[in-house]
């Protein structure tokens, strides 16, 4: 196990699947006519979106963990 720094660049190096599938999922639900298949593609992209949203701020955290208030 390396520093907070190292966990968080591999955080950060995680975050791009993220962010690419979540870009499939809008092309996917932008073409989707069906209401149901609509739906479950918002969840996906809801539970995504936390997912990303979390992991930047443990990569901010983590980056920022020993610094010093002023």
């Amino acid at each position: 196990m390396g520093t907070l720094w190292d966990l968080a660049q591999e955080y950060r190096a995680n975050q791009l699947p993220i962010e690419r599938r979540l870009e499939d999922l809008r092309t996917e639900l932008a073409q989707t006519t069906s209401l149901e298949a609509s739906r479950r593609l918002r969840h996906r992209i809801n539970v995504l979106e936390k997912m990303l949203a979390d992991s930047r701020r443990y990569v901010f955290e983590m980056e920022h963990y020993y610094d010093t208030e002023e």
